[in-house]
């Protein structure tokens, strides 16, 4: 396909995008923007070069599948609202969550930088200083409303602070990888201990039930040796790649890895089949840890006064998500009603 035909169909569909109810008020503002810049590199692809719109139409591609899938009533809002939250301690830039929902159990961060392309490549074009971010993070479909089975997004966030931030490219100056599987397996445990340090176990135990056995491959650790780490980090134990990370981290002028979450008690709650009221961002993403030992507790031992003794294991699996997902909805509306604006 031409480029610039390309550029035609993703400016109609974020055309479209902008007509959905589902959608916040920074992305429209982003959405506009880009088309904008596609209506100028549209005008001006003479003087441009077909290079240079073939790459502008690759990054317009890309923003545009995670733009759409925020767009839809099966996005994840709820863990969207969890992650933004951890953002600007790592961030200066204004970074947007967008997500794009996958059909396969594939959970996945893309990087792109459209703003980066623009100011670098299109010298005639006045962003007026405008450059959100995009973090671009796929979902699989079936878990989009089940936050529990959504902790892995927390791994693909330390994958953008990582990648970003360049944190595993500085602990390959500071110690030297031992191959050129070293320097791959060690973007993975940062992405594990960045998930662990905001979320507990239950970062882990996911990857624990999904690929128990996982021997080391050229791409990622063995499970073994990710659950080691991790379970290391959360007993303060500064044992393997931790402090090698610290030191890096402390080099680039961010803050160590540290647990970030406080355990809720939801049993009072969740117990009367009610939501649990969020108090604080520690809360917030505590909740996750702390409803997963809650199901693995109503599932094995069917503790909950709530579950009939002809319950099924998918009706107790849905009770305790959507009571998570309403916990969490809950505490996103209170904030934006404290801020003044409409939920």
């Amino acid at each position: 396909m031409r480029p610039n035909v390309d550029l035609f169909l993703i400016r109609d569909s974020l055309r479209e995008c902008q007509e959905t109810t589902y959608f916040s008020g920074k992305l429209h503002t982003f959405t506009a923007r880009l088309i904008e810049v596609i209506d100028h590199v549209l005008q001006n692809e003479q003087s441009l070069g077909p290079d240079i719109v073939r790459a502008f139409a690759s990054h317009a591609l890309s923003a545009n599948r995670y733009l759409a899938g925020s767009t839809t009533k099966e996005s994840p809002y709820e863990i969207e609202y969890c992650l933004q939250a951890v953002i600007p301690k790592w961030s200066k830039r204004d970074c947007l969550i967008t997500t794009a929902l996958t059909d396969e159990r594939d959970f996945h961060f893309r990087p792109t930088d459209p703003w980066a392309f623009v100011k670098a490549a299109l010298p005639n074009y006045d962003t007026a200083g405008f450059d959100p971010l995009l973090v671009q993070l796929g979902v699989p479909r079936v878990y989009s409303h089940k936050p529990l089975y959504c902790v892995p997004l927390y791994h693909e966030l330390g994958h953008f602070v990582d990648i970003s931030n360049g944190v595993t490219n500085l602990s390959s100056l500071i110690q030297r990888p031992n191959s050129a599987w070293d320097l791959q397996h060690r973007l993975e445990h940062f992405a594990d201990l960045f998930a662990a340090a905001y979320i507990g176990r239950c970062s882990i135990r996911a990857l624990e039930i999904i690929a128990p056995n996982n021997a080391t491959t050229t791409t990622h650790p063995s499970t073994a040796d990710r659950v080691a780490l991790v379970e290391d980090f959360l007993a303060g134990r500064s044992n393997g790649l931790i402090p090698l990370f610290q030191t890096c981290l402390q080099h680039l002028g961010l803050p160590p890895l540290q647990i970030e979450y406080a355990a809720p008690a939801l049993a009072p709650a969740f117990d009367d089949i009610r939501t649990h009221a969020i108090t604080s961002k520690s809360e917030l993403h505590g909740i996750f840890n702390a409803a997963w030992e809650y199901l693995e507790d109503a599932l094995d031992r069917r503790s909950a006064p709530w579950i009939a003794p002809n319950s099924t294991i998918a009706e107790i699996e849905r009770v305790v998500n959507d009571l998570t997902e309403k916990s969490i909805r809950n505490a996103s509306i209170r904030e934006r009603w404290d801020n003044g604006a409409a939920p």
